[in-house]
């Protein structure tokens, strides 16, 4: 459309310089103009030709800024719709991530029914023979337990999930999972707006279990408890400590972003 509206600007400038020629070379022909009239029409008719052109220029000039910003327009669309697909594409990865863990939390619960259930039996067929029922303390096997407790945290049950790993603790303070037992207990001291215990709890995880894998994430929370009572200066060394100890943790990168808000 633009082009059809320039070629139309052009040919009206080429149609006017032609009408004045006609007119001028009619008058000379015919003797009836006086040659100063043929002069000043000869000026007249430069002078509108120079407009003319200069008015092609413009119009050219303003038709290459359309045509950059058409251009800029459609690359600008073409980014949206390409930043449009990725975000679609990592939405669907978190769905899919978020059905698998809804998948294995119900079969976490559907393992911690099975082993009340087996306990339950136990029990009766204990009762049942005459003999005396399984201990009193109901202490089961370190994963089971362990299990049991993972599931009351991962279904909202911070109380009682916080005194199912302190049991489990009691019992198994050193197995493979004892230092996740004793970072879960302090999650859920968070989880229930306990921050000062929170932050004891975590400490244990660093004091207790310096070379378990919950250290990092341990003293990230432990920062992250200290920056919501407003003890900055603790929260910039616990920060400070987790870039230190274990700077390429996806915790260090969360430590070095805090870090740079309570400066």
């Amino acid at each position: 459309m633009i082009r059809r509206f320039t070629g139309a600007r052009h040919a009206a400038a080429l149609l006017g310089y032609g009408v004045a020629v006609a007119a001028i070379l009619a008058l000379a022909t015919s003797g009836c103009a006086p040659g100063g009239y043929y002069n000043r029409s000869q000026v007249s008719l430069d002078s509108l030709v120079t407009s003319q052109a200069e008015l092609i220029r413009r119009i050219d000039r303003i038709e290459k800024k359309l045509e950059t910003t058409r251009e800029g327009v459609a690359g600008t669309r073409a980014s949206s719709d390409a930043r449009f697909g990725e975000l679609s594409q990592r939405l669907g990865v978190l769905e899919g991530k978020i059905e698998e863990s809804g998948d294995r939390f119900d079969k976490l619960s559907m393992k911690v029914d099975n082993v009340k259930q087996r306990l339950s039996s136990a029990d009766s067929a204990r009762v049942a023979s005459g003999q005396a029922p399984r201990d009193t303390t109901g202490r089961l096997d370190p994963e089971d337990a362990y299990q049991a407790a993972y599931s009351d945290i991962a279904a909202g049950r911070y109380n009682l999930a916080r005194d199912a790993f302190r049991e489990y603790l009691k019992h198994y303070p050193n197995t493979e999972v004892s230092d996740n037992a004793q970072y879960w207990i302090g999650e859920c001291l968070y989880a229930t707006g306990d921050f000062q215990g929170a932050i004891e709890e975590f400490k244990k995880v660093v004091d207790n279990y310096p070379k378990g894998d919950k250290v990092p994430a341990a003293l990230f929370k432990m920062g992250v408890s200290q920056a919501r009572l407003k003890q900055n200066d603790a929260a910039k060394r616990s920060f400070r400590l987790l870039i230190q100890r274990y700077p390429k943790s996806s915790e260090a990168s969360l430590a070095r972003e805090r870090l740079a808000n309570l400066q």
